[in-house]
């Protein structure tokens, strides 16, 4: 009998944010309650290199990555009580360490977290008459994302 694939519940999935104390604590705010997700991209160069013995003939493009960053989305329905402390991160500059966590996921499974800082660059707040409001915000790696496999 083939084996099934090994899934992850989208709640399952947290976007936890650190407190910036020593010891940190990372807990995943109640603001990103619905969807949530992380995007990884690159920035690449490319050349194409000709032939010596036929530089008239299309030559195949080379393709280098340069840059790579991650991308943080969330949204929910608007939790006010978290309101004060997200407005203050999206009108400054600092960042904050964010982790991305397979919640209840072992190590056998394949469990663990991506880690980096991250800036708040985009925050959006909506709301549409006899409807509660939303929220959606946007975080965009400061520095390197590691993956940090489960513990044993």
């Amino acid at each position: 009998m083939p084996t099934p694939v090994k899934v992850l519940n989208g709640e399952q999935l947290l976007v936890q944010i650190g407190d910036g104390a020593d010891p940190e604590v990372f807990t995943a705010d109640c603001l990103i309650n619905t969807d949530r997700g992380i995007q990884f991209s690159s920035d690449t160069t490319e050349d194409v290199i000709p032939f010596c013995d036929d530089p008239d003939t299309p030559a195949w493009k080379q393709v280098t990555k340069d840059g790579l960053s991650a991308t943080i989305t969330g949204s929910g329905k608007l939790n006010t009580p978290s309101v004060s402390d997200w407005n203050d991160w999206f009108v400054g500059d600092d960042s904050k360490n964010c982790r991305v966590l397979l919640n209840g996921v072992s190590l056998a499974n394949g469990g663990g977290y991506w880690a980096g800082a991250f800036k708040l660059t985009q925050w959006e707040v909506t709301g549409t008459r006899k409807q509660k409001a939303e929220v959606s915000a946007t975080l965009v790696s400061d520095g390197p994302v590691i993956w940090v496999p489960a513990s044993a």
